[in-house]
């Protein structure tokens, strides 16, 4: 039998098994805060009476059981139908009403954590533009309800009179869902270990670092001689071959890409893709599943990354920034791992109503090659210097790698850094290994701004800030009086645009 639908409109309480979750997770409070007496007791336990013991337990239990009764009973949220708000009325001595407005909702997730899976019962978060937390939680809902209430937070955009007619819409709503997506596991995979691997390597690096330097205080505290005697380390590391320390160096890579590879595979196991008219949502997660669902319209930037291998394997990352969302906000970015091309394609054609194709674009000025290599290696160069001419001529070797290095860097960044223009789309192009493109409609802007330095007026060149509600993207050293049309005609789409 089908399980009947909520609508919502009168107040309600969670799912009764949420008791016992909220009896669980007073109890890990407790323990986490008075874990100093957790600790006193099995040290001096031989001390205290068992009736006292006996009788403390027994009263802990009843609070924390009479606390989660009286948090379930006293938590409740219906919607506001009249003026279109979700309302929660929470809190046993202090209690408090929280109401959103249904047109501030901006995202709605449902994830089921570990310990949720065991009571067959989800978490629903909801999140506002401008706040970098959650808004609201409800931590204890059946998946029915959840999935309900998530629908009709995002995807009803008129008042809704009566629980028929709210079953009309869902219903309408589901029929209207155009496709899915899934993403493979052997995707995903080959993501995990094309991604991230950098940031894993210094990551064990560090730990290597991290561990050795323990070792060290060890031995310290232990009496151990631990002073360095550089002839025998010199000795030593000579007695080394280059092909075992090669190999050291590729277990640690290979480590990291395995570490890399596996802790992606647990966040997007399974990972699959819903779209309807005004939404598309996403599901994933082996041990904690999270389903979110972002509207469409909402949308402000779209970001894609792929290196050299992710293309040949033809994979890529792609991000979906909203209102109030930047990139820095990892664990609040909606994202797809392993997307192939068509698949990225058609996902992007469902929010845009198209493929953006661009042929014209902007590249900066040969110039800023030379102020990257100022800063980057001339600067620190001579900071080396000032400090001890010695160490620069000791490391000669050491600088002139560095310096190699830098500009190979330096070059590949400038090769790859463009900013690309239709009539209806700005792309913004840029990276050395993992190639970025930020793509973003010119009507949704909320301003753009160009600027030139004195010195830059006799070379022509400026630069341009493009500010969205997800953030601002700029880029420097472009040609000066081409970035003026270009700001003349963002500022007019942006002034005729329904959308603002």
């Amino acid at each position: 039998m089908e399980e009947k639908r909520n609508s919502f409109f009168q107040p309600q309480r969670q799912s009764k098994t949420g008791i016992v979750l909220l009896f669980l997770y007073n109890s890990g409070m407790v323990i986490k805060n008075l874990w100093v007496f957790v600790i006193l007791y099995f040290v001096r336990k031989d001390k205290l009476e068992s009736w006292i013991i006996i009788s403390a337990i027994i009263a802990g239990f009843l609070i924390l059981i009479t606390s989660a009764i009286l948090q379930y009973y006293h938590f409740k949220y219906y919607i506001d139908e009249e003026n279109e708000e979700f309302v929660i009325h929470e809190g046993i001595i202090n209690t408090s009403v929280i109401k959103i407005k249904k047109d501030n909702i901006q995202e709605v997730n449902i994830t089921q954590p570990f310990i949720h899976r065991f009571f067959n019962i989800y978490k629903l978060e909801i999140d506002t533009p401008g706040s970098a937390e959650k808004e609201v939680k409800i931590s204890a809902l059946s998946k029915q309800n959840a999935i309900d209430l998530k629908k009709y937070l995002l995807t009803v955009k008129r008042i809704v009179k009566s629980a028929e007619q709210y079953d009309e819409i869902l219903e309408k709503e589901k029929s209207l869902e155009l496709h899915s997506i899934n993403i493979s596991t052997f995707s995903i995979l080959k993501y995990g270990i094309t991604a991230n691997y950098v940031r894993s390597f210094f990551a064990l690096i560090s730990l290597v670092i991290y561990g050795f330097s323990e070792l060290t205080n060890f031995l310290k505290k232990a009496e151990f001689e631990t002073s360095l005697n550089y002839d025998m380390i010199e000795s030593r590391f000579l007695a080394f071959s280059v092909p075992v320390i090669l190999g050291i160096f590729l277990a640690v890579i290979l480590t990291g890409i395995l570490i890399n590879a596996i802790r992606t595979i647990i966040k997007f196991f399974n990972f699959k893709i819903t779209e309807n008219s005004q939404s598309f949502s996403f599901e994933y997660g082996l041990f904690n599943t999270r389903n979110s669902i972002v509207n469409k319209s909402k949308v402000q930037v779209i970001t894609e990354t792929q290196n050299w291998i992710q293309k040949k394997m033809n994979i890529s990352y792609l991000k979906f920034l909203q209102i109030g969302k930047n990139e820095e906000e990892e664990k609040n970015v909606a994202a797809v791992p392993g997307i192939s091309r068509s698949e990225k394609v058609k996902l992007i054609s469902t929010i845009w109503k198209e493929n953006p194709v661009f042929e014209n674009y902007l590249k900066p000025n040969f110039r800023l090659i030379l102020i990257n290599s100022f800063q980057w290696i001339i600067l620190p160069l001579i900071f080396v210097f000032l400090i001890g001419r010695d160490i620069l001529i000791n490391y000669l070797f050491l600088a002139i790698v560095y310096g190699l290095l830098a500009e190979s860097l330096i070059l590949i960044s400038f090769r790859n850094l463009k900013l690309y223009y239709n009539r209806r789309f700005i792309r913004l192009k840029s990276g050395i290994w993992d190639i970025n493109h930020k793509t973003f409609e010119v009507e949704k802007l909320q301003t753009v701004k160009i600027s030139q330095y004195f010195w830059q007026r006799k070379t022509n060149l400026g630069s341009i800030t493009f500010y969205t509600s997800a953030g601002r993207f700029k880029i420097v050293a472009l040609d000066f009086f081409k970035l003026k049309k270009l700001l003349n005609y963002c500022i007019y789409k942006i002034e005729i645009s329904k959308n603002n």
